[in-house]
């Protein structure tokens, strides 16, 4: 299984898609996002992070949170290919404004440490789907 294998397999788990490959949409998508962890679901965009540590962290590169602002996404931190937390872009910025998520200067990345607000955890895929269901009001 690839590195992002739990990634993978937790879009597919959610219906969460790519452009089609070898499309001319597939090579400006991966142009602009060349890891595979960006995807769209339900009109979405899901920006799918994942933590192996002992003690869960991630970073989200300012230069992404800055180029998909304009847009509908979440940004999804997992633990597993199953569970983790999800978070809406008015989310995201609220944690920046608040310095809740710090940038660090040398490499253009938010920090983001445990803990995080139970309310946006989610324990399965259903659970999720579910979760993100509120982002669309």
């Amino acid at each position: 299984m690839p590195k992002d294998g739990d990634i993978l397999r937790f879009a597919q788990m959610v219906g969460a898609k790519e452009p089609e490959e070898g499309t001319e949409s597939y090579l400006k998508f991966r142009a602009i996002f060349p890891r595979s962890n960006y995807f769209f679901l339900k009109g979405k965009i899901l920006i799918i992070k994942i933590s192996r540590s002992k003690r869960p962290f991630w970073g989200a590169a300012r230069k992404y949170l800055d180029f998909l602002d304009s847009f509908d996404y979440c940004l999804v931190l997992l633990i597993s290919d199953a569970e983790g937390w999800v978070f809406s872009r008015n989310e995201v910025r609220a944690n920046i404004a608040r310095d809740k998520w710090r940038l660090r200067v040398n490499d253009g990345e938010y920090k983001i440490n445990m803990p995080l607000p139970g309310n946006n955890s989610f324990s399965s895929p259903e659970h999720f789907l579910r979760s993100i269901e509120k982002y669309d009001r």
